[in-house]
């Protein structure tokens, strides 16, 4: 395992995804997400405490703690390791703002499981995985007669460019902005009383997820997301109100792409839709959208032209002068009025995460938590794929299950087992 890794600034800005994320945050819109290891055996707290201060020891560009300056807020590095803390009550709780030298990530440790929590502002699930994998590398080497590690592709450690700001980088001064699309419809679902945030967690056979979206022309993502939106359009016609304009967001990173080694931020999105004024689409249909759209998204001109829009807000002469204390509410106000407002739902898909040697037999399964929602959104959903099962989680703000239900009941239809791995369902509407 390597050694210690020397971190070229004291500070760093944050970059063009984060900048957003401390004037629309709070208690509930917390931008936290978490990814979470089951092993088959209680977590050693020792093992785990020693393997998360030797971890973070390569990633002092996480070991940092957000600051407000007088134009933008900013990362503070304070070289200290992350908190590694019981697991209790809700997930995704906000990091505290007020707390001197408290940092935007934290481990978690429950029974048999270790969850990492990330503020949005310091990376992506990109970021997030890559210093899992590294953590649980340490962990399982100190655990006696694990020699082997687990995942050999992180053992070097973050690599040259890990800390930087890539989304400057592709920018382009005269690309044309994306067309604004109009208002996409939402769940008309209460919100729940709070706490809010209530989780469902699904089990599925990843070989026989991977087959059913190859039979079907697609990736995993693709039929996924078609899943998603063919329920939607139930539940949109059932409603028979709001926006004709269903839209599902997909993330899809950027690293591989453009062989990039960042562990800041570095994403977009794809919103997939279809308009019910054109009429109902076959579950066929709506999957042929899907595909175009993604596409044409992940096309490199498609993803030049998003970012350059994104960034040119930033370098606006005007936004730069104006002082944080009225940068932050206008941005709070423009956010929850234009951001909600382009989809109706998200799911990310975080891949297959693939262990060797021994500590492989050691774990479970993975999930992936999504953020909290906007109250707008209500529900979004997030899946990850271990060995022989991949888990697909939704997070929710109300105590409605239908999305979730619908969902299901689509993928056993197409002869998919799905087993529920908590009873979160089974309280708020009974038996599936």
């Amino acid at each position: 395992m390597n050694g210690e890794y020397t971190p070229p600034v004291e500070w760093m800005k944050l970059d063009n995804a984060a900048k957003i994320y401390p004037a629309i945050t709070g208690s509930e819109l917390t931008g936290v997400f978490r990814i979470t290891v089951s092993l088959i055996s209680h977590v050693s707290l020792p093992a785990l405490m020693k393997a998360s201060a030797e971890a973070s020891k390569l990633f002092p560009f996480f070991s940092v703690e957000l600051c407000r300056g007088f134009f933008w807020y900013y990362l503070e590095y304070n070289g200290r390791p992350p908190r590694v803390l019981p697991d209790r009550g809700q997930r995704c709780q906000p990091f505290p703002r007020t707390m001197k030298g408290e940092l935007v990530y934290r481990v978690l440790i429950r029974d048999n499981t270790i969850s990492v929590e990330f503020f949005h502002i310091l990376t992506d699930g990109g970021g997030a995985i890559f210093f899992l994998k590294t953590l649980l590398n340490y962990y399982f080497y100190q655990l006696a007669g694990i020699t082997e590690i687990p995942f050999p592709e992180v053992k070097e450690g973050p690599q040259p460019g890990s800390t930087d700001d890539l989304f400057s980088r592709h920018y382009g001064k005269r690309m044309p902005h994306p067309k604004v699309m109009p208002r996409a419809w939402h769940l008309p679902f209460r919100l729940r009383e709070a706490p809010r945030f209530r989780v469902s967690e699904f089990e599925v056979p990843a070989e026989r997820l991977a087959s059913l979206s190859k039979d079907a022309g697609s990736t995993i993502t693709e039929y996924l997301a078609a899943t998603l939106l063919f329920v939607l359009q139930e539940l949109r016609t059932s409603d028979g109100k709001g926006s004709p304009h269903i839209r599902v967001q997909v993330p899809f990173d950027l690293r591989r792409r453009y062989e990039a080694t960042t562990l800041r931020n570095f994403s977009l999105f794809a919103m997939p839709a279809i308009d019910v004024r054109m009429g109902v689409y076959t579950f066929e249909e709506i999957l042929r959208e899907v595909k175009l759209t993604m596409q044409m998204m992940t096309d490199e001109k498609r993803i030049r032209q998003v970012i350059s829009r994104n960034v040119s807000q930033e370098k606006n002469p005007l936004i730069r002068i104006i002082p944080l204390f009225i940068k932050s509410p206008v941005l709070r106000i423009a956010y929850n009025k234009f951001g909600p407002s382009q989809f109706t739902t998200t799911i990310t898909n975080m891949g297959r995460v693939r262990p060797t040697g021994p500590a492989a037999e050691m774990m479970q399964s993975m999930s992936v938590t999504p953020p909290p929602p906007h109250r707008d959104i209500k529900i979004t959903a997030g899946l990850i794929t271990l060995g022989r099962d991949t888990i697909i989680t939704f997070g929710s703000l109300t105590g409605n299950t239908d999305l979730e239900r619908g969902f299901v009941r689509r993928l056993t239809s197409e002869g998919l087992p799905v087993k529920i791995r908590n009873q979160e369902l089974l309280q708020d509407h009974g038996n599936m």
